[in-house]
C-alpha cells in the first residue's frame, strides 16, 4: 500500500505544509510532501511505499552519528545520556531479571550499555541493516555473554520479552504494522519504549543544513499526541514521556522525545502545542537564516557546491540559500546530470574546479565535513568554505 493525502493514523483529510524535490535514490519518492492532520496533531510524508523504504534501508548503515562521536570507543556518548533517561522512567523494572528486545537497534549502541549496567538482564537486537554487524563486533569485543544481535526469525523465538525498545525506528515507517508484531513479541502487561525526534522542538534545535528535518526518510514528525494514538490504536496505553537533547555531529543538539507505553493498557489522550504552528515557525525561521547566508554570496561571481544530494536538492529551493544563485558549479566526484529548481547541472569534479575557479565553497554534503573541509584547505588554504 502506498501513501497518499490521507492521514497514516486515522485516515482523515489533511492540509499540505511543505512541498520538497529531490534525485533518484532506488524507488524512493522524488517529491515528497509534508502533510498535516488537524486531528492528530501530526505531519507525515505523503508518498511513498514501505517496500521500497525496506530494500533501501537493507543496503544503508545509517547509525554512523554514534560512531562519530564515541572518537573509537566502544560506549556511544548518546546512547549513555540516553540510557541516563530511560532508566528512571522505568523505575524498579530491572530490580528482577528481565528479556528486552531493541527492535531496530542499529550498531546497538544502546544495549551495549544497557548490557553493561544489568548483566542479570538478557538483551536481543535486531535491525535490517549493516549496521547490526557492528553491533555484534562491539558484543563480542566487550564480552557481553547477555547480549545477543540476531536475525529477525531468532529474536523472535527468544520471546516473550518484557521490553521492547524501537528507538528512532517509528518515524521512518510507512507502515505501522510493526506495532502488531511488536505487541506479539511483548509478554503480558510488558512494556514498550517508543523515542523519535522531538518534532516540537525543531524550532529550538537548529542544524547547519537547511530544512534539514523535513526531508523523504523522516516520514512521520510526531509529538506526544499523535504518537500516544498511534500506540492506543495498536492495544499500547500511554504511561509516562519526556524529552531530552543529546549530542549530534554538527556540535548542536539534537531534540528526541521518549514515550513508554504498556501493553493492554487504556488509552489516555495527551495535550500538545500545535505542530503545525510549530513547523510553520520552523520553516520561515530556516528561510530567513538562509536570506542571510544567500547575501554573503553575492559578495562573490559564483560558487562551488560541494555534493550532490538530498541537502544540495532542499537548499536550491523554497526559499533555500542556493535557491536563485546565478553562477553555481556542483562538484561531484560521481559524474552526473541533475535537475533542480527549473535549472540542469552537471556536476564537475571537486580538486579539478577548486583549482580552476576562485569562488567560495559550499558543502551541502552533512557526514564527512570536517574532511570536506580538509581537502579544500588543501588546495587552497585561503578559500572561503560555508556550510549549508
Amino acid at each position: 500500500m502506498k501513501r497518499n493525502e490521507r492521514c497514516p493514523l486515522c485516515g482523515s483529510a489533511t492540509d499540505s505544509v511543505l512541498q520538497l524535490s529531490f534525485n533518484l535514490k532506488l524507488n524512493l519518492p522524488t517529491t515528497p510532501e509534508i502533510r498535516h492532520c488537524s486531528s492528530d496533531n501530526f505531519l507525515f510524508v505523503a508518498s511513498g511505499s514501505q517496500p521500497d523504504y525496506d530494500e533501501y534501508y537493507k543496503s544503508l548503515a545509517n547509525d554512523t552519528v554514534h560512531g562519530e562521536l564515541s572518537g573509537g570507543s566502544l560506549h556511544s556518548p548518546i546512547s549513555i545520556l540516553q540510557m541516563s533517561r530511560l532508566i528512571p522512567t522505568l523505575g524498579d523494572f530491572f530490580s528482577q531479571s528481565r528479556k528486552v528486545l531493541d527492535f531496530g537497534c542499529g550498531e546497538a549502541s544502546l544495549l551495549v550499555e544497557l548490557a553493561s549496567e544489568f548483566p542479570s538482564s538478557s538483551f536481543v537486537g535486531f535491525d535490517p541493516g549493516p549496521a547490526a554487524q557492528i553491533g555484534s563486533s562491539k558484543a563480542a569485543v566487550l564480552g557481553l555473554r547477555n547480549l545477543l544481535i540476531a536475525g529477525l526469525k531468532t529474536s523472535i523465538d527468544h520471546g516473550p520479552f518484557d521490553l521492547v525498545i524501537a528507538s528512532h525506528v517509528m518515524e521512518h515507517l510507512l507502515d505501522f504494522e510493526l506495532l502488531h508484531l511488536l505487541s506479539d513479541l511483548l509478554a503480558e502487561n510488558g512494556l514498550l519504549y517508543i523515542e523519535v525526534p522531538s518534532a516540537l522542538q525543531y524550532e529550538a534545535r537548529k542544524r547547519q543544513e537547511f530544512l534539514y528535518y523535513f526531508d523523504r526518510l523522516h516520514v512521520n514528525h510526531f509529538t506526544p499526541r499523535s504518537l500516544a494514538r498511534l500506540a492506543a490504536g495498536h492495544g499500547f496505553g500511554h504511561l509516562s514521556h519526556f524529552e531530552y537533547s543529546f549530542p549530534y555531529r554538527d556540535g548542536g543538539e539534537y531534540p528526541a522525545l521518549g514515550m513508554l507505553f504498556r501493553k493492554g493498557r487504556d488509552a489516555v489522550e495527551i495535550f500538545a502545542p500545535s505542530i503545525l504552528d510549530a513547523s510553520q515557525r520552523y520553516i520561515a525561521q530556516e528561510r530567513l537564516r538562509a536570506k542571510a547566508v544567500s547575501a554573503e554570496f553575492n559578495h562573490f561571481e559564483g560558487v562551488l557546491v560541494w555534493g550532490a544530494g538530498d541537502n544540495f536538492f532542499r537548499s536550491s529551493e523554497n526559499g533555500g540559500p542556493l535557491s536563485g544563485l546565478p553562477n553555481m558549479i556542483v562538484l561531484d566526484r560521481r559524474p552526473q546530470e541533475i535537475r533542480v529548481g527549473g535549472r540542469k547541472y552537471s556536476t564537475e569534479n571537486p580538486q579539478d574546479s577548486i583549482r580552476r575557479y576562485p569562488w567560495p565553497v559550499v558543502v551541502t554534503v552533512s557526514e564527512g565535513r570536517k574532511s570536506i573541509s580538509d581537502q579544500v584547505t588543501q588546495i587552497d588554504p585561503l578559500r572561503r568554505i560555508f556550510f549549508v
